[in-house]
């Protein structure tokens, strides 16, 4: 196109090897699989659909689609078709069951990340959806009017909002908004291994600027499509990478997590998702890494504050990668904001996790806090569900979860000794004719409410449509659990409702069951036990159904070029409608007495339990109170109740140590 410039990457970039996409192209063309090759996959695809898929009634039902006899059909057709042909039938069988937990993992060929160099979020003006440019890699050239804040009206001559749509149809996710979150995301950057590389070498963008007098200009480019190889792939989350359960040496509140817990079979995440929020901070947040690494170079104290740091009220914290933490200050008062970006520890240390959230909930103002999970994919579930009992004074009940009841999932649960507490109600479905075996949660329930509420102000829950599996079962914990509302940028959470397993981790365990090792690399993930919600709502899967806001803020400009600000005030003014409160409490012993020393904000009782046994009431007001038990022998465990006239509000575990 004459006259239209052409977006360019800067010779000085840090991304490594990057090649176009027909040069990306060549190279697949070298790595073709045998029809013999392709055969194994499509039968080792049957093998986990028919065998041990989870949601596949539920699929057939809600989406009227057929995976068995569409793969049925691509096994009869193999001879006929080309090898790009069949990864691409084979991606969207998967594609169509509209879950991001079961997906086809392309062949080693595929490794690589497709990016454009800029990244587009969707909000609203006047009742209409706009598309802006919110980040512009550092090292991309060529366009002096492609910057942040660019709004993009067509997309190769297409209006934004079809492109979308269209785009949108294309991925896998549960709901609507879902699908739309994601095929917006995928317009500018994939991972190529889970969603096959662009079709189109560049994109053409047509868009508009701010002009100095108030208006607006028009300008057209040419953006080329390229691949990098990301310093995190699909191979790094593989089977045989997730170490056992975390030490306790420490001897830190969250030490209660404990050990062998089998940390292979609490995952539940979203990987592409995962994949791609690690990708975006290499492009427009190496600043985070490089916080990552200072953090690490210190062991494991924490830093003190950068200079900008300082300026924006951001608390450092030992888990940059996972946590961020700040103090906010909005027309309806100064709160706490913390963002877990993942439930997914990539050194495995889910301990070490608990344990920077109990300390950041100590710190963070008790007036209110705004817990934020936008763009949290998941990770391990047992991370997600412990986290909630820090929140609540109510006992926290962990989503129980099923299999489908097929011989594949009875002779997995035989072999398997994590899965033996399923065994008895699959093998009795023969009988019964149940479709799904009992609902189990995957840990004890005293293990999530080991630790006990550490926080009392009021909290309010920020989500989105990218939020996922553990992300989804962590969100719904916090609305059944009533902790507080739930506030959206979307209409829905992704609404992954499972724990997921890859095809070589069952084909380690699962002796003589029908599965192979693959060829070329490539890979399938299959969900395996759905999720169901627990208090009003028990029962209900989190699959396809997700969690729906309390309340929606749909995002604005200056949300995206900004700080959240608009969200920040509209979360803050859902928390000044709420009492902060306070109990915290020291024990000693004098002679034969335990005293406790409490203090206390907006309660009127406090309930003492000593060993599970109700000990004493006692009256309270803001301040300290001191309260003597008689006791023989020193207690191993003190719950405090504290209650606002009838109501529970507040609650605290004391431990011997």
């Amino acid at each position: 196109m004459t006259g239209v410039p052409r977006v360019e990457l800067a010779e000085d970039h840090p991304l490594g090897a990057v090649r176009t996409m027909p040069e990306f192209r060549a190279g697949l063309a070298e790595a073709t699989m045998s029809e013999a090759d392709r055969r194994l996959l499509v039968e080792q695809a049957e093998a986990l659909v028919d065998g041990v898929y989870v949601h596949l009634p539920l699929k057939r039902a809600m989406h009227a689609i057929d995976p068995e006899q569409s793969l049925r059909l691509l096994r009869h057709r193999l001879a006929t078709m080309s090898d790009a042909a069949f990864h691409r039938e084979l991606l969207r069988i998967f594609q169509q069951l509209r879950d991001l937990h079961t997906n086809y993992i392309l062949p080693a060929g595929y490794e690589g990340f497709a990016f454009l160099g800029i990244f587009v979020e969707r909000y609203r003006e006047s009742g209409e959806d706009r598309w802006l440019v919110s980040q512009v890699y550092d090292h991309i050239v060529g366009d002096p009017h492609l910057v942040r804040g660019a709004e993009i009206t067509h997309w190769n001559g297409v209006p934004m909002a079809i492109a979308v749509e269209r785009n949108a149809e294309r991925e896998a996710g549960s709901n609507p908004a879902a699908r739309r979150a994601r095929g917006l995301e995928n317009m500018t950057m994939r991972p190529v291994r889970m969603s096959l590389p662009p079709d189109e070498d560049w994109v053409e963008l047509t868009y508009r600027v701010p002009a100095g007098d108030g208006g607006s200009t028009t300008h057209e480019t040419r953006v080329p499509w390229r691949v990098f190889a990301s310093a995190q792939e699909v191979r790094d989350f593989g089977v045989g990478v997730t170490a056992a359960a975390p030490s306790t040496s420490r001897g830190t509140r969250a030490g209660a997590l404990g050990t062998g817990v089998d940390l292979d079979h609490l995952v539940g995440l979203d990987l592409r998702t995962e994949l791609t929020r690690r990708a975006k901070r290499e492009f427009f947040a190496p600043e985070s890494l490089a916080e990552e690494e200072r953090v690490r170079s210190a062991a494991e104290e924490v830093p003190p504050p950068t200079e900008g740091q300082a300026e924006a009220g951001v608390i450092p914290t030992t888990r940059p990668a996972e946590l961020r933490a700040r103090v906010i200050t909005t027309s309806s008062g100064r709160f706490g904001h913390l963002r877990i970006f993942t439930f997914f520890m990539a050194d495995r240390d889910i301990e070490a996790f608990l344990d920077e959230v109990v300390r950041l909930l100590a710190v963070l103002p008790e007036e209110g806090l705004v817990l934020d999970v936008r763009g949290n994919g998941g990770g391990y579930v047992i991370a997600a569900e412990f986290l909630l009992q820090f929140l609540t004074p109510q006992l926290v009940q962990p989503e129980p979860m099923q299999f489908v009841t097929t011989p594949g999932t009875a002779q997995l649960c035989a072999a398997v000794d994590d899965y033996a507490s399923w065994r008895r109600s699959i093998d009795e479905s023969v009988e019964t004719g149940a479709q799904y075996s009992s609902a189990i949660p995957l840990y004890p329930t005293d293990l999530v409410n080991s630790v006990g509420q550490l926080y009392h102000g009021p909290v309010v829950l920020v989500t989105d449509a990218l939020c996922y599996s553990a992300t989804d079962i962590f969100s719904a914990g916090f609305q059944d659990h009533g902790i507080g509302r739930v506030l959206g940028v979307d209409q829905n959470t992704g609404a992954g409702g499972a724990n997921v397993v890859q095809h070589g981790q069952l084909l380690q365990e699962w002796t003589g069951g029908p599965l192979r090792a693959l060829p070329g690399g490539a890979d399938f993930r299959v969900a395996l036990r759905r999720s169901l919600r627990v208090g009003a709502r028990a029962g209900q899967p989190v699959e396809d159904l997700g969690v729906v806001p309390d309340e929606v803020h749909e995002l604005t400009r200056r949300d995206l070029l900004g700080d959240n600000e608009d969200l920040m005030a509209h979360a803050g003014r859902i928390l000044a409608g709420s009492r902060p409160r306070r109990l915290s409490a020291t024990a000693g012993v004098v002679g034969a007495t335990l005293r406790l020393t409490l203090e206390t904000r907006a309660l009127s009782s406090v309930d003492v339990y000593v060993d599970g046994r109700p000990a004493v009431s006692s009256a309270v007001t803001d301040g300290t109170t001191e309260v003597d038990l008689p006791t023989a022998a020193a207690p191993t465990t003190v719950r405090l109740a504290g209650f606002d006239g009838d109501q529970l509000v507040a609650g605290r575990v004391l431990r011997a140590r």
